[in-house]
């Protein structure tokens, strides 16, 4: 079992955090997608037609969505997850559903432009290029199509960080984490019982994210999701997934 990911990715942490919570055991394939950009190349687009991280390939079986990747590591954990309680289910997938409608990467960006001025002339620039990239290799490529949806996606993107006003979009994305949270019941020891469950997993993700970008005040310390938090990032799977909790630009330039 082979798990293409991105050390920087959020959705790859997830993936990443999943399985090893789960105690699945995997290969791990590192993925340049900022640099030599192996996420767009030929070979990985047989594995993953829409180019993202993270994928993985389990036999003749293959995965090419973070949530699909959680379901299999719940699965996988049985009894030990509280996924497998039918009473708790409907509330635990209801978390983890609202969790994946939070636009993490406008939210991400939308904080950085306005903290680091020249991200926006540099990001757009990268999409742009990426864009001329792609419509570059399309006549030649195995999947046109997939290719044409990716530069679908990559200018909705730069149309979304280019055109209006920043800030107010920002608050936007803020509004949506704070009414995810604000969901959540207030966990004693996870946060539906007394083992983790695949909520427990994307949120833990969620709050670490958070905490990078400067956003953690929407936890509100010294909570009881707070003190969850701490527990999360004191056990062995999450120090083993290298959820960021920081910015860390020497990883992406060293690509490892």
């Amino acid at each position: 079992m082979i798990l293409y990911h991105a050390s920087s990715s959020y959705y790859s942490m997830i993936a990443r955090l999943a399985l090893l919570a789960a105690e699945v055991p995997f290969e791990s394939r590192r993925m340049d997608i900022h640099l030599a950009k192996e996420q767009l190349s030929d070979w990985y687009l047989k594995i993953n037609p829409h180019m993202t991280v993270p994928a993985l390939v389990d036999g003749h079986t293959t995965l090419i969505d973070s949530h699909d990747i959680l379901r299999y590591a719940s699965e996988r954990a049985g009894e030990r997850w509280l996924d497998q309680q039918r009473d708790l289910l409907p509330s635990i997938d209801a978390a983890v559903s609202r969790h994946y409608d939070i636009p993490i990467e406008r939210l991400t960006f939308g904080k950085a432009f306005l903290t680091i001025a020249p991200l926006r002339f540099i990001f757009p620039r990268i999409l742009q290029k990426m864009i001329r990239k792609l419509e570059a290799e399309r006549a030649t490529s195995a999947d046109p199509q997939a290719i044409d949806q990716k530069i679908k996606l990559n200018r909705e993107r730069l149309a979304y960080f280019t055109q209006g006003n920043l800030l107010e979009k920002l608050n936007v994305e803020r509004e949506h984490v704070r009414a995810y949270l604000q969901s959540l019941p207030a966990p004693e020891q996870m946060l539906f019982g007394d083992r983790l469950s695949s909520a427990d997993i994307v949120t833990a993700v969620l709050l670490g994210r958070l905490k990078m970008i400067g956003e953690y005040g929407l936890v509100g310390q010294g909570s009881k999701l707070d003190q969850w938090f701490d527990r999360m990032q004191g056990s062995q799977p999450f120090k083993r997934a290298d959820i960021w909790t920081r910015f860390q630009p020497w990883r992406i330039m060293l690509k490892y």
